[in-house]
């Protein structure tokens, strides 16, 4: 009995524990550019085979980030069901299989997962919500979009400015717009907030250029994320499918999301990014990794 539960313990606990102990005083963080199906089409079955798909996809780069070493995967707005609105949307709930899966996959791991989904609560409200699952398999951030755009009509907007900790640094979560105003990101300053993950699904021309033109103000010397001297992981939803990253299918219509990540240092200066380019068709799936230092 005693060697049984010792088992346990090692298949429950090893990979926290490897993950803790690896890669001191830094945060590995991969952010993924995916492309995504949409979950809000007459037919409810289709829905939630798209939304199976999605899934099926935010796996695959987890299993190949964490074989890297990546420590937070982060996958971008409405990452699970897909960023477009309809009253026929499938919502999920946090006891939704779906998230369980997530979840357990993070554990498994022993990393953190961030990504987000179209969610209708216990009370049977709706929001724009980006979660975080720790390496034990526990939802420790959720973050509610507050500055509307499309979904306005669909969901309710949220209020609050939640910083939590992964691995001993504290972050504050930016769903796309919300970084358009200047008072959410001090807000999360405020309280306490070391690294800004902002999570986007922006199409701005189609381009990549055209989305770090559309988050210029956050860059440089004079721009926001210097001014409050924090760090920033931006990154947004992929137009089309990447052959690097074994694609579901050949044929690929381009959905028209610019794609582009960006990691940003508290002197505004770019820590790594995603090459730029004004051409639609370079607006592809891409990966972007950052070994982030944790502010002591």
């Amino acid at each position: 009995m005693k060697r049984y539960l010792l088992a346990i313990v090692a298949v429950l606990f090893v990979p926290y524990l490897l993950h803790a102990q690896a890669n001191p005083g830094h945060l590995k963080i991969g952010l993924v550019n995916i492309k995504t199906l949409y979950s809000d089409g007459a037919d409810v079955a289709a829905n939630r085979a798209n939304i199976q798909a999605n899934l099926k996809r935010h796996l695959y780069f987890v299993d190949r980030l964490s074989a890297d070493g990546v420590e937070f995967v982060g996958f971008p707005e409405l990452s699970l069901n897909g960023y477009h609105f309809s009253n026929n949307m499938t919502w999920l709930t946090l006891s939704d299989p779906e998230i369980q899966t997530l979840q357990d996959k993070a554990k498994a791991k022993g990393i953190y997962v961030s990504f987000g989904i179209a969610m209708k609560d216990a009370d049977g409200k709706k929001w724009n919500t980006q979660l975080v699952i720790d390496p034990k398999g526990k939802i420790i951030g959720e973050h509610r979009k507050i500055y509307l755009t499309k979904e306005k009509g669909f969901t309710d907007a949220g209020t609050e400015h939640k910083v939590f900790e992964v691995k001993g640094m504290k972050m504050g979560i930016a769903i796309c717009a919300d970084g358009s105003d200047p008072n959410n990101i001090k807000k999360l300053v405020e309280n306490g907030a070391q690294i800004i993950y902002g999570p986007h699904a922006n199409t701005t021309g189609g381009t990549v250029a055209g989305w770090y033109n559309f988050r210029k103000s956050w860059g440089g010397s004079e721009g926001l994320i210097a001014q409050l001297k924090v760090y920033a992981a931006l990154h947004n939803h992929a137009g089309l499918y990447n052959s690097e990253f074994d694609p579901p299918m050949t044929k690929d219509g381009n959905t028209g999301w610019a794609s582009g990540s960006w990691f940003i240092g508290p002197d505004g200066k770019t820590l790594a990014q995603m090459p730029t380019s004004t051409q639609r068709g370079e607006s592809k799936e891409f990966v972007l990794i950052w070994n982030v230092p944790i502010p002591k």
